[in-house]
């Protein structure tokens, strides 16, 4: 008798703890798990919920309800990619499914019946790696749950799966950037029954995925739907931008062995293969013609129906002309060496590459750092860039850092600095450079000794547990203090709009103009201070204001419509 009391009353009590962890959404209930963040608090987590679904190069359309409650213990597949990894030599592995429209929400506290509701800051998390890798389950809450704030991972198509643009509604592009729009309107429409505050949902997302958010700044199919914005290493004018989206179509298509004469032929033929083949394809491509590491597949113009487009027009002239769709405070964070990346990183430790780059510099450069097809001369660019960084010679031991330095410039500070001379004052804007030196940082994966801050992704490091490269962070480790104070920090900009947490001798943090550029500096050992705009800084911005002025000026030019 005792005993069947007993179990009932586990029973009771298991099912009141389990109801507690059961959410409606717009498409049907999800039930969650609890889990434990890094300094030991419990908080909800509901995995691979669904928010859109979409056919091959199609816009997202919303997923099909369901009836009863959906088990969201578990991650939801991520999109169609090769596994990442630093080794060029591991073999090529295939992940995912074309069915991964899904979203991750992590949750400190959840609404409780009968109790008034205390709704907390939503942080919209936009993965890196390219728009080609990753996805929601490889960016873990444990860090972020310390802080009040509720945080959602998601997944998106990538690579050309995500971007493939014909110029036309077959595949008019920026198909990934549509799926983010419909994954922030299920936010809108659902994070208040999490906790989250809709009226204050913050996106933050390092290097493309920074880059993917400043567009949603940019564009009216995302009016409305956030309050604020993080962008670490990335902004809207990077020179990855798609300037000739039609003609990349056809020569991947002739690559994978598609008809060019019509889109409609290219279309289905691209349509009736298999996802594994055509990205295998697609990353033996990408290896085989190119020192390319960055996009070739990504944002471009589209050429249809405005209200069906996300984005009609370059962003330089959206930025220069103030047709701004989301004037939101943002913080813009960079990283004192972002330019040391899986490809400068083996040219640093390789004299063959050394001796190869220096060999081959008036094709290489132009090719990696995306001037081929826009300078008026590009040897002439190449040339100046030889004499203003290198000393007009060869790159040797003495100088091969100022490689890490130009490409810095030329794919993260400068761009974002451009970006931010053109934001409208009003809205808030303030900039934050990092050159935090971490135990183990990103330079020993690759085998090179000298300790550098600010190197590859070591900050996405400080905010989720990238285990699949750096050890864990926690109170006993080096890395504790600026971990933590780097993830409160950015919680207090969610929670009001401007930083608030910052530390060292920093007692007012200024707002960024384009007359003064104020911002805060995180030096090597954590300290911060009021110093933004470093010697290698300036000089690189008078080097590369002067290119796009006069060399480089087509970069900021609407490129003309392709004809297929």
């Amino acid at each position: 008798m005792i005993r069947s009391i007993l179990t009932i009353l586990s029973f009771l009590v298991l099912t009141s703890a389990q109801a507690d962890q059961i959410i409606s959404t717009s498409f049907g209930d999800v039930q969650g798990s609890k889990a434990i963040s890094r300094d030991g608090r419990t908080f909800y987590q509901f995995l691979g919920i669904p928010y859109a679904k979409a056919e091959r190069f199609q816009p997202p359309v919303n997923p099909d309800p369901w009836q009863e409650v959906r088990d969201s213990t578990k991650q939801g597949p991520v999109c169609p990619q090769i596994q990442s990894n630093f080794d060029d030599s591991a073999p090529k592995v295939f992940l995912g499914s074309e069915d991964c429209l899904n979203l991750n929400v992590f949750s400190p506290k959840l609404p409780q019946p009968g109790k008034a509701k205390v709704l907390l800051p939503v942080m919209v998390w936009f993965q890196g790696g390219g728009g080609d890798v990753y996805g929601a389950g490889d960016y873990e809450p444990q860090y972020y749950m310390d802080t009040d704030i509720v945080l959602v991972t998601f997944n998106a198509r990538l690579g050309f799966l995500g971007f493939l643009n014909l110029g036309n509604e077959l595949a008019s592009g920026n198909q990934r950037l549509k799926d983010q729009v419909l994954m922030l309107k299920w936010v809108q429409k659902n994070i208040e029954n999490f906790g989250g505050d809709p009226a204050r949902v913050t996106l933050n997302g390092v290097d493309s995925g920074a880059a993917e958010l400043s567009y949603h700044i940019l564009s009216p199919m995302s009016k409305g739907l956030f309050a604020g914005a993080i962008s670490q290493k990335g902004s809207p004018l990077l020179p990855t931008f798609i300037r000739n989206p039609i003609y990349q179509a056809k020569r991947y298509g002739a690559h994978v062995g598609c008809p060019l004469e019509s889109r409609e032929g290219l279309l289905e033929c691209l349509k009736g293969k298999r996802p594994e083949d055509l990205v295998l394809s697609f990353n033996r491509w990408i290896s085989d013609l190119t020192e390319n590491e960055f996009l070739k597949f990504g944002i471009s113009i589209e050429y249809i129906d405005s209200e069906k487009a996300f984005l009609t027009e370059i962003p330089f002239v959206l930025l220069k002309e103030g047709r701004i769709a989301n004037k939101v405070p943002w913080l813009m964070h960079l990283d004192l060496n972002a330019g040391f990346t899986a490809f400068t990183a083996k040219i640093l430790v390789s004299k063959n590459l050394q001796k190869k780059l220096n060999e081959n510099i008036k094709t290489i450069l132009p090719r990696y750092l995306d001037y081929d097809n826009i300078a008026s001369d590009p040897d002439v660019v190449t040339q100046k860039i030889i004499d203003n960084y290198f000393d007009g010679g060869e790159i040797t031991e003495s100088n091969i850092l100022q490689l890490v330095n130009l490409v810095t410039y030329r794919f993260f500070s400068g761009p974002t600095i451009q970006t931010g001379d053109y934001y409208p004052d009003h809205a808030g804007i303030y900039g934050l450079m990092n050159g935090y030196v971490p135990s183990g940082g990103c330079p020993s994966l690759f085998g090179y000794g000298e300790a550098l801050g600010g190197a590859c992704n070591e900050v996405i490091s400080y905010q989720f547990p990238l285990t699949m490269y750096y050890p864990g962070i926690n109170k006993t480790s080096k890395d504790y203090p600026l971990s933590k104070k780097l993830v409160e920090l950015y919680a207090s900009f969610m929670e009001m709009g401007k930083p608030t947490k910052f530390w060292g001798e920093v007692q007012n943090w200024l707002v960024y103009d384009r007359i003064n550029r104020f911002g805060v500096n995180i030096g090597k050992d954590g300290g911060m201070s009021c110093h933004f705009m470093t010697p290698e800084f300036a000089k690189s911005f008078q080097i590369w204001t002067a290119l796009l002025k006069n060399e480089l000026a087509a970069e900021l030019e609407t490129p003309k419509q392709e004809i297929f």
